[in-house]
């Protein structure tokens, strides 16, 4: 478990270093101080999990709902809603599928899971421009409307 989980932490950290090698653009505000307003290209990341359950094989697409609020391309949307609802046959079929869509594979493993092996993938798609996310200046729900 502590090997998945530094495997783990090793991918994400070398995602967000080539994530954050993109080129932005930005303006000045009143008070002098420059925020970004556009970044013109980068990738967005998802994770396809292949798992054995109950003799049949369960391939699963995950994106992160930040990826939502990232951009406004309502094609991409439309097939990013599509791709994370439908069920797969086999692995083979979904990283066919993906790749058909501008998917890429990044990295993968096999990892020992409770009901045997199971099969990640870190997949990636280039895009042209994105709108940049700051999670931490969102509202919450809760007592807590900031993180502090």
């Amino acid at each position: 478990m502590k090997t998945w989980m530094m495997t783990l932490g090793l991918l994400t950290m070398a995602a967000t270093m080539t994530a954050q090698d993109a080129r932005m653009t930005s303006e000045q505000d009143a008070r002098g101080g420059v925020y970004r307003t556009s970044i013109r290209s980068g990738e967005f990341y998802g994770t396809l999990v292949s798992f054995t359950q109950a003799n049949n094989e369960q391939v699963k697409f995950n994106v992160d709902d930040i990826v939502l609020r990232m951009t406004r391309d309502q094609d991409f949307l439309k097939a990013l809603q599509n791709l994370t609802t439908y069920r797969f046959d086999n692995t083979t079929q979904a990283l066919n599928v993906l790749a058909s869509h501008g998917w890429e594979v990044r990295s993968a493993m096999v990892v020992r899971g409770r009901n045997g092996d199971e099969q990640h993938f870190v997949m990636a798609r280039p895009v042209d421009s994105m709108m940049p996310a700051s999670p931490w200046l969102e509202q919450r729900s809760g007592d807590r409307s900031r993180q502090k």
